[in-house]
Formats: structure tokens, sequence, C-alpha cells
């Protein structure tokens, strides 16, 4: 069976499985789908516990005796799909394109480690240590799996992401650092027309505090602050007692992030309103994923890889997050994207482009070969 058609066969079996990250039995059931085929190919695999609020992890690598590896290889198991979604619309090819539930995102990427390391030649294999690690809640945040996936990163001597590549073929040398804070305002409620003076006004601060915040982007820096989410009192005739709302932060460095941070917290102690006090939390932060002399040359060697297989690399700078945040956070060189094409990812219209398949497993293949030819 050619190669394609044989990948296309066993990312049905993973697709036409809800796995949303809720659907821990699903998301198990994919871990281990994959832990038997990596136990196929030599590789000994494991599921790991994260708790009761994901399915498992999984774990594989071709050196079960190494303490350090030459390269960690990371896709999830899960997608944002909620339990039924296969029973509606299961895994269905229209022309050059793959449809279904997580076939983009990130099940063809679990399922490209897998071909790449399947078609390597054992003498390869034999002076590579490869870690495979696939964690269960990437799109929830990889909040049970970020400390996994970090310990995993600091074996490693680089990490390779295989989220889809862009649209357009690209893949991903450097990805904004995050934060998402919630800052919650306290006041005292008064009537508006008998006694406004005896309130507290709490949306009044929130909005000076936004507007002062605002005030720490800069665009030339990439550094750019949104409020996505305020509200606040309860009926217009009332003062308002209490007002929330949640900023995201985005930043290229973790410089910049320490700065503006740093006046963040410094805005949020200040009294805005007399009477009214404030608190702020940051609910999770994901450090940048920068373009490090050594990511650059990780870069030239997967531009390297490509040509010897016939094709050219572009790549881009991403502002969301992903895994690759992690593994960078541990100083460890991480490129992204390199899974396979697609689009439209996170709705019912996902979908895969059949044809980009071959052309990433060869490329992942060829970088793996030529860190083994130069070590």
């Amino acid at each position: 069976m050619p190669m394609v058609q044989e990948f296309l066969k066993d990312l049905e079996k993973v697709v036409n499985v809800d796995a949303g990250t809720a659907c821990t039995e699903g998301v198990k059931q994919v871990a281990e789908t994959f832990k038997q085929h990596y136990e196929s190919i030599g590789f000994t695999a494991k599921l790991v516990d994260l708790g009761d609020k994901v399915g498992p992890a999984l774990f594989a690598t071709n050196k079960p005796e190494a303490t350090h590896y030459d390269v960690m290889l990371n896709a999830h198991l899960d997608t944002v799909f909620p339990a039924g979604t296969v029973a509606v619309r299961p895994m269905s090819i229209k022309g050059d394109r793959a449809y279904g539930p997580g076939v983009l995102d990130c099940k063809a990427g679990c399922m490209t480690i897998f071909y790449a390391l399947k078609n390597l030649p054992k003498e390869t294999l034999d002076k590579l240590s490869i870690l495979v690690a696939c964690n269960p809640d990437e799109e929830t945040g990889s909040v049970s799996s970020h400390d996994w996936l970090k310990e995993c990163a600091s074996k490693s001597d680089r990490a390779l992401i295989f989220e889809p590549a862009r649209e357009g073929g690209e893949l991903v040398c450097a990805r904004k650092g995050s934060s998402t804070y919630k800052i919650t305002f306290h006041g005292v409620s008064a009537h508006a027309g008998n006694n406004p003076e005896r309130g507290r006004d709490a949306i009044y601060a929130m909005v000076k505090f936004i507007a002062a915040v605002k005030e720490l982007a800069d665009w030339d820096r990439g550094i750019t602050l949104n409020f996505g989410m305020v509200r606040g009192g309860t009926v217009a005739n009332v003062v308002a007692d209490f007002a929330e709302t949640e900023l995201d932060l985005r930043v290229w460095n973790d410089d910049d992030y320490n700065e503006v941070n740093a006046k963040i917290m410094e805005l949020a102690k200040k009294e805005w309103v007399a009477g009214v006090t404030q608190e702020i939390v940051e609910k999770n932060h994901h450090g940048a994923m920068p373009l490090s002399e050594a990511t650059k040359a990780m870069a030239g060697l997967i531009e390297e890889a490509a040509k010897l297989e016939g094709f050219d690399i572009a790549w881009v700078k991403a502002g969301g997050a992903s895994d690759g945040n992690t593994t960078a956070s541990m100083g460890v060189p991480t490129l992204d994207g390199l899974g396979p094409v697609g689009g439209e990812m996170h709705c019912d219209r996902e979908y895969l482009e059949i044809n980009s398949i071959e052309k990433h497993i060869k490329v992942a293949e060829r970088f793996l070969t030529l860190i083994a030819e130069r070590k």
C-alpha cells in the first residue's frame, strides 16, 4: 500500500475517536493506538498518568536506557471537539482534502511523527536517542502536561513541534509569549440618583485602569495588550460595587514580558477611585519561543533537509502560543509547524491537504538523518 494511503488509513482510526480534552477515555484510546504503533517499530512506549482531569500522555523512545535525547518530537492527542462529534461527521475524503474533527490539529501531526520514525533505517535510529512526547490537553492550555513537557524538554538537545504548518505551507520559527490576567475591582454600591456620593464606582476604576494599561502597548516591539472581557454592575441606576476584566498580553521575548508585567502589577496596586480596591491574578503564562542563534542553526538544517527532498521552506513568526513555548522556556532550540498543511482548524470545515503529507514526513525523516550523520 502506498505510504500516503496507509497514513490516511491509520489517521482515520484516530480521527474517528472523540478526543476533545474532556473526553478522557477517547484521548486514552488514541494514546493507546499510538503506543501500539510505536511498539510495532521497536520503540518502548508507555502511557503517562497526568491526573484525573485529563487523559494520559504518550511517551515513546528508541533508547529506553537514555537519560538525555538528541531530539524531542511533540504533538498533542486532544482536539477541541465535544463528545458526539465523530458520529455527526467522521473522517471523510473529498478530492485532495481529508476532513474530520482534529484531522489536522493535531492527529496528522501525531501521525507524521510516527511515520517519519517508522521510515528511518535502523542504522540511523541506532545513532540517535529520540523522545516522543504527545500530550492530552494542549487545547485547554496544557495545564496538566506543562511540567511533564518541561521535564521532557530539559532532557533534550532540540525540539520539533508538529502543530500544523500554515495554510501557505510555512513553518513557525518563533512564537510570542503570552499571559492572561484577571483583574477584579471592589467598590461600594449606592443609589445613582438619591445618594451617588455614597458609592465607590468599581466600573470607573476599571475603565481608568484599562486606559493606563493600554498605554503600555508598543507596536514596533510587538507588545500588544487586549482586554477581551469586561463586566460589572447590575443596573444603570446603581453605582457598581463590582467589576472585572481579563487582559491578554503578547510579547516577542521574555525581557519585554518582565518589563511589561512589572508595570501591570504596579498599575494594579494604584488607587484609581477612592474607596475602590482591586486584585490581579496572572491566570497563565507562556514564555516566548524566540528565534535564538541555536534555533536559526536548526532552521538552517530543516531548510537543508527540505532541499535534499526537493522542497523549499518558508518561515513565519506567530503571535499565538503552543507547546513550543514550553520547550523553548527550558532553553531548548525549538521549531514548530512541522505537521502537514491544512486549514479551518477548530470548526467543522477543518481540513488536511493530502498532498502535503509525504512532504512533511520526508522533511522530518531527512532532518533526523542529518542529525545522525553529524553526531
